[in-house]
């Protein structure tokens, strides 16, 4: 698309706006219209300042008049501080962060003027940066950064001056940027930039407090040797000075923390800054969400499903988790789950384990590379049932009868909540469910319920099954298959019920417990997020009150069992 040939009365526009300012002014000469290279409008102009003629080129974006035009000096000199390098195009008044399509050619050139004005002599006042620099932006061509938490840095301008301590630092490499935080100084170990737990190499340094007006050397290896030599600090000097090896060393102004660090190269011994990156401490989740850190959840299937609810419990603050699935994931797999590529032929629990310690560093987690309800022994059946019946909530991702059948077992024994959910065949939507004892009714019933509620509606539910459980058909269609979105859509539906049981396990914020969740028009869904709430009676405790006749049967079975455990403690006292 060519703007100024599709709407040339815009191009005429700003030609005339800027024919009126160079008639009103004097310092504007020399206005020269052509077409650039790419076919891009542009105008060359002379801006006059003190009797210097500065050229100008402007050049109108290809998307004009949704983003601002570039001046540059045509003469590739760097004129201003308020520029982008030598040759670069000016900063002006109006720039991508504050630009508004009614802006004009014209504008900018007089932006232009009052800049060359306020920096060029002294007939104009000189004009401050507006210019702020995101942290992305100040370190994304440095591939070494040095991550500092506000603990470090009150510790280091606490040294005194010419005081050297040994720390302890956390090297990783990732996306090629090799980060390093400070993991320990003085005794004090909760001071990391990030978890404990992922990929990290240990390092031993030292960091020095530099005396009174001393500033920070460049990272020269001379320049560092001398300053450790000036200090007295004559080891480190010499592993300074050494052919080989890696050295980290803190240094720390009156106005500077600088991370430097000594590597090998190809050739040759390297010394090199790295740029720092302050470390915020704000939270980003509710106050309230602090009661999940010692909560502990099971999740039966680490499929699809249950990945994408695990990943997203562990990002809300879970930090105890029980995965159980004998399932191994396949590059097939990888299109609806929250694993990636490397997890290939590795059990779904190992895998998923290994995403929630790269999420959030170590972090409780017990995995059980069995099937709930498979071909397992009986005793292995019972441990597992054991395990969910420990944890806080239990989760069944599984979509299978068979498996809820087991979950909803330990549910209704131990009375804790139990959440299910599947998404519907060809992800037209989902269902999500979560039942408290003593709210909803027991597993078994509300299951029932809402597989009655399903086939209420004429129309035969689209339930996915064991085999392909994401596939399926609408109205004859060909086959839909669901996406990646839609599966983490309904995970994220479940993430938040227990969320949700696990912060207020009395007062819930959902009113009803079941819901269906539409994503295509199909089944009962006339458009896609239509959302059906699912009411379910009964609101009795799970487990019944024993009567005194079970009782007084249970203990004489007892006795029947272990008779010698009895003998002369039911008998009367004389």
């Amino acid at each position: 698309m060519i703007w100024w040939l599709d709407n040339p009365a815009l191009a005429r526009s700003e030609r005339q706006s800027v024919a009126d300012l160079a008639e009103q002014v004097g310092w504007l000469k020399d206005v020269r219209w052509h077409v650039s290279d790419g076919a891009a409008l542009a105008v060359e102009f002379v801006i006059e300042h003190c009797g210097e003629d500065i050229p100008f080129a402007m050049t109108y974006a290809v998307f004009h008049p949704n983003c601002p035009p570039i001046i540059v000096p045509r003469d590739g000199r760097r004129i201003s501080g308020h520029q982008y390098g030598v040759g670069g195009n000016l900063c002006l008044e109006y720039r991508a962060d504050n630009w508004e399509t009614t802006i004009t050619g014209a504008a900018m050139i007089e932006s232009a003027h009052r800049l060359i004005a306020g920096e060029h002599h002294s007939d104009g006042p000189e004009l401050p940066s507006a210019h702020t620099v995101s942290i992305g932006q100040s370190v994304r061509n440095s591939v070494l950064r040095f991550l500092i938490t506000q603990p470090v840095e009150d510790r280091l301008k606490m040294m005194e001056h010419g005081q050297a301590i040994e720390v302890s630092f956390a090297e990783k490499f990732h996306a090629e940027t090799l980060t390093v935080t400070i993991t320990e100084m003085d005794g004090a170990s909760n001071v990391r930039a990030w978890p404990a737990g992922v990929r990290e190499t240990a390092k031993q340094g030292h960091a020095i407090r530099l005396p009174k007006d001393i500033a920070v050397p460049e990272a020269v290896q001379e320049d560092i040797a001398d300053l450790l030599g000036d200090l007295g600090f004559a080891e480190l000097r010499e592993k300074a000075l050494g052919t080989t090896g890696e050295m980290d060393l803190v240094l720390v102004s009156d106005t500077q923390i600088a991370h430097i660090y000594a590597f090998d190269g190809s050739k040759s011994r390297n010394f090199l800054r790295a740029r720092n990156l302050k470390v915020l401490a704000d939270s980003r989740l509710p106050n309230e969400y602090a009661v999940l850190l010692e909560k502990n959840v099971g999740i039966v299937g680490c499929g699809s499903l249950g990945s994408k609810i695990a990943a997203m419990l562990v990002r809300a603050g879970v930090r105890r988790f029980t995965l159980i699935d004998d399932d191994v994931i396949f590059a097939t797999n990888l299109v609806r789950n929250e694993l990636s590529a490397v997890a290939t032929g590795v059990h779904k629990v190992d895998a998923v384990r290994n995403r929630l310690i790269e999420i959030a560093g170590t972090i409780d987690i017990s995995v059980r590379r069995v099937a709930l309800g498979g071909q397992e022994s009986a005793e292995t059946t019972e441990s597992l049932m054991s395990a969910l019946r420990n944890c806080d909530v239990i989760i069944d991702a599984t979509a299978d009868a068979h498996c809820f059948n087991f979950c909803a077992a330990v549910a209704n024994d131990s009375s804790k909540p139990l959440i299910w959910g599947e998404v519907l065949a060809g992800g037209i939507g989902g269902l999500v469910a979560r039942i408290r004892s003593g709210h909803e009714p027991e597993p078994q019933a509300a299951r029932n319920q809402i597989n009655a509620w399903c086939n209420g509606h004429g129309i035969a539910a689209p339930l996915a099954s064991v085999s392909t459980p994401y596939v399926g058909s609408v109205e004859g269609d060909s086959p839909l298959v669901a996406d990646d979105s839609e599966v983490t859509i309904i995970a994220g539906h479940l993430a938040r019920l227990a969320t949700d049981v696990l912060i207020r396990p009395e007062a819930s914020a959902f009113p009803v417990p079941a819901y269906a969740i539409g994503l295509r028009t199909g089944w009962i869904f006339s458009q896609p997020f239509e959302t059906w709430p699912i009411n379910l009676v009964g609101s009795e405790p799970w487990k019944a009150q024993q009567d005194s006749s079970s009782a007084a049967d249970g203990l004489a079975l007892l006795r029947e069992l272990l008779p010698t455990a009895f003998d002369g403690h039911d008998k009367p006292s004389k």
